[in-house]
């Protein structure tokens, strides 16, 4: 190569670190698209709609919400993931990514080399619920009238493969039939109707139909009660096991997005998750803030993807 060459080669190395330098500084220059895998007035949906607003403005710029229902979440994970790593299109994730890899076949991306966590934002029970018609006041009552009728009893599910309900018709040795959706808030009014005798969703979706007096809260998932439910038991005060989990939600963006774009949304995510209008939503939606930066939501996640293979293989929850 000669000296012309190489000099050549040299101003355009630095003209190159030049110019991506300031792209990382300048980010975001255009609107940010937040992919939902999930229909509107889900829990999924719920949190982002908190978020995005403020999100917007703390990075300058506009943010699109784009419902992607469909395949338990997968339709819209497997666009970010199959998205150019621009920090233009992020995904808000939520449990759903590690029980998928856990128990479902033939998947169409990795949940956890394709998709890199950016932010925690909260976490939250399941509510164990029943039309406010239902014989059934209390989970030993549900799980009797189940048992009493077999062919003509139903739940709610998101997705073929729902751990909670599973696992719990798996410990009730109860066999009612499946009925999907594509989102939480698209089976509220079968459950209120009663064409569902009881689903387990994501707090958010069902306390304003239990405030109102459309359902009742049987029980609720994790170690302690819920503050917005403290007169409900939880699954494991009410005798079911193995009922402990908690559904968490998180921003992840596609794998080879620049770190310095997962920092500076990471960074402004916590940032908002402070705001006392932020906690206050949150609490109505039964959302408690779990702020985890990247690094420390990585961790969290790698960590959530191996408690949910072993649930899965332990209560051969595999997608039939």
């Amino acid at each position: 190569m000669s000296i012309t060459t190489r000099v050549i080669a040299y101003f355009v190395l630095i003209a190159a670190a030049g110019l991506s330098a300031p792209r990382a500084q300048t980010y975001p220059e255009k609107p940010v698209h937040i992919v939902v895998p999930y229909a509107a007035g889900g829990g999924v949906d719920n949190i982002t709609r908190v978020i995005s607003e403020r999100l917007a403005s703390r990075l300058g710029q506009a943010l699109v919400i784009d419902n992607r229902p469909g395949a338990n979440g997968n339709i819209g994970a497997n666009l970010v993931a199959k998205a150019n790593p621009d920090g233009y299109t992020m995904l808000m994730g939520a449990s759903f990514l590690a029980t998928n890899r856990a128990s479902e076949i033939n998947m169409t991306y990795d949940a956890l080399t394709d998709l890199i966590p950016v932010a925690r934002a909260g976490r939250s029970s399941q509510i164990l619920l029943v039309p406010s018609s239902s014989p059934a006041k209390t989970v030993n009552e549900l799980i009797a009238h189940l048992k009493a009728n077999p062919t003509t009893t139903a739940y709610g599910t998101v997705g073929t493969v729902s751990p909670t309900a599973l696992i719990f018709i798996k410990n009730t040795a109860t066999t009612p039939v499946q009925i999907l959706y594509k989102g939480g808030s698209l089976a509220m009014p079968d459950l209120i109707s009663g064409r569902l005798t009881f689903m387990i969703p994501v707090a958010s979706e069902g306390l304003p139909f239990v405030s109102s007096g459309k359902l009742r809260a049987l029980a609720v998932t994790g170690n302690q009660r819920m503050k917005a439910l403290p007169d409900v038991p939880t699954m494991q005060e009410a005798g079911v096991a193995n009922l402990e989990g908690i559904i968490w939600w998180g921003l992840f963006a596609p794998a080879k997005t620049p770190q310095a774009i997962i920092d500076r949304v990471s960074q402004e995510m916590l940032a908002l998750l402070e705001y006392p209008e932020v906690a206050s939503a949150f609490a109505q939606l039964g959302i408690e803030p779990a702020p985890l930066n990247a690094q420390h939501f990585a961790t969290f996640y790698q960590a959530e993807i191996q408690s949910y293979a072993k649930v899965a293989k332990e209560f051969d929850l595999a997608a039939k």
